[in-house]
Formats: C-alpha cells, structure tokens, sequence
C-alpha cells in the first residue's frame, strides 16, 4: 500500500483524526492545511469543514477555490469579498452557540473573528466562549459530524507555558486539554499548525497523533524520541516541501506539496469593524464607579467602625 492509499484511508476516512503541522514561519504550512482541505473535500465529501480566519495574506481567497463559503460573522462585523472565483454567503450570530448550530454541510465554513480582535485581552473571552460552546454541543451530539476545524497557530488557542495572554487564557488551555481526547471518539478532529512544538500545551500536543512536517518543525526528545532523532533532517526541508509522520511514527517521503499561489490573485478582502467591550457580548464591561457613590460608601463604612467602636467602649465600662 502506498502512503498517499493509507493517508486516505487512516486519516481522510477516518473522521476524529487530529493532525498537527509544525513548521517556522514562511515554511508552507498555510499550502499544507490548503492541500489536506483539497483532499477532504474530494475523499471524504460528506464531511462538514470549519476553517478559522485568521486574516493573513487573503487566505480565504484560496480556500474559496475548493468550494462555496460559508461565513459567520459576529454581529456588527463585516467582510466584503471582490473576486470573480469565490462565493460566499454571510451568516451573523450573537450567540457563541450559534457558530456551530449555523455549520452547513457541503459548504466551506469560515469562523470570521480573529480579523476584528485588535487587543491581546479581548481575544480569550471570544475565542474562549466560542470553543466552549463546542465542547458542550459536542458532548450533547449537537454538531453535523463528522467536522473538521482548521486552526492556524492553534496555541493561541491552547498556549504552552508562558505563552497565555492570561490566566483566563491558560485556564483555557486546560479545558481544551481535558477535552481534545473525547472530541476525537466524537467525530471532531483538529487540523492544526503552530510555530513550534513547544509554543503548545503539552496535554493537548500530546493528543495529535498525526504530524505534517516543514522546514524548521522540531520535537523534544523527551515527548518526541523517534521524531527527534530526525529533527536536523527537517531543519532542510524546502519551503515547498513536507513529511507526514503516521501514529505508528513511520514516514512519508519527502513529500513536494502543491503550490495553491496567492490570494491576492484571486482578488481582495476587506474587513469592517472592531470588537470591543462596547460592541461585543462575549466581553463583560467594567462597571464605572460613580465618585458619589463610591463617598457614600466611605462614609458608610466609617460610621459603621465609629459605631462599632463606641459599642465597644460602653460595653467595657
């Protein structure tokens, strides 16, 4: 059996199957993602696709070439597609439920938030609230599985250590990593990359038992013994090159992964608006203490130590 027949037979077929792709930036990890959809779509239609945006290089540009999108967009946000190649319809939602409630089968569907996320701190409350819905609809068989979520450097989503914006966020981090196993038995696989090996939490990196290789892409020896032998080995790898490593560990060839171009070629993308506190449900506002308010408090409080005290005094005597 060659491996491109096993690939498609132990992953594409296989509904639940997390992979992750390591690689520097610039080393063609965005082709790979783009080349695993492409073989998705064509070996097993039936499964339902979620692609994150990430709002880098007009990507989706590409992505609409393997088929119609789907975007779901959060209330108030906006993004406008000028292409002769990609269709596209819009979905809006409030609820974070709704993103996964809204998933159409045979659509390519695209979570649209990153784009309109401008402050470190405003990310985990979204991005926390959005996948913890998933679990919970997941755990109910609430989601059109099998699915398929496509995260560019996932360990934004679950960071390593000293990597989190926040507490919040590694908190996060947890949950995924409590979760990611029971995800798989459910018909919900990731199709992730990040930077670097390190750069995830190590509960959930250990939960990918598929790995697509580029140039730069590297393990621990400790977590890692077979694949970190070969460490150096994927340090030459060309940009347009890459290896799979199957759970058993064996490898592919090197493997000359297709070039999709650009999407600017394909046309422009522009996105309107910004999530704030304001604009946003998934952000609890910081309540403004009135300096009135806050004086009567003050005053309260004193006549009550005042009081207090003179109980004291009366009661000693």
């Amino acid at each position: 059996m060659s491996w491109q027949d096993r690939f498609k037979r132990e992953f594409i077929q296989r509904p639940g199957e997390h992979l992750l792709n390591l690689g520097i930036t610039g080393s063609g990890k965005t082709q790979d993602l783009i080349w695993i959809l492409d073989a998705l779509r064509s070996g097993a239609p039936e499964e339902t696709i979620l692609w994150n945006d990430a709002g880098k290089s007009n990507e989706l540009l590409l992505v609409g070439q393997f088929g119609p999108l789907h975007i779901l967009l959060p209330e108030g946000m906006d993004i406008d597609i000028t292409s002769d190649s990609v269709e596209y319809t819009k979905t809006w939602f409030t609820d974070p439920a709704d993103v996964w409630r809204s998933l159409e089968r045979g659509k390519i569907n695209v979570l649209c938030i990153e784009p309109f996320i401008r402050k470190p701190q405003y990310f985990t409350p979204v991005v926390t609230s959005i996948f913890s819905k998933l679990i919970d609809l997941a755990h109910d068989h609430h989601l059109p599985v099998p699915l398929s979520i496509f995260y560019d450097e996932f360990h934004r989503v679950a960071p390593g250590k000293g990597q989190a914006y926040d507490s919040k966020h590694a908190a996060f981090g947890a949950e995924i990593q409590y979760n990611i196993e029971t995800l798989r038995s459910l018909r919900v696989r990731f199709v992730a990359s990040t930077h670097g090996w390190t750069k995830l939490r190590k509960g959930v990196r250990s939960s990918f038992n598929w790995f697509m290789i580029n140039r730069g892409g590297s393990f621990t020896s400790s977590e890692q013994p077979r694949l970190s032998r070969y460490n150096k080995k994927f340090e030459t790898l060309e940009n347009n090159e890459a290896i799979i490593a199957f759970p058993d560990k064996v490898f592919t060839d090197i493997m000359e992964i297709p070039y999709y171009g650009e999407g600017w070629q394909h046309g422009s993308i522009y996105y309107s608006g910004k999530i704030t506190p304001q604009n946003s449900p998934f952000i609890k506002q910081k309540k403004e203490v009135n300096r009135d308010d806050l004086q009567s408090i003050k005053d309260m409080l004193l006549n009550d130590l005042m009081r207090a005290g003179k109980e004291s005094v009366e009661a000693t005597n």
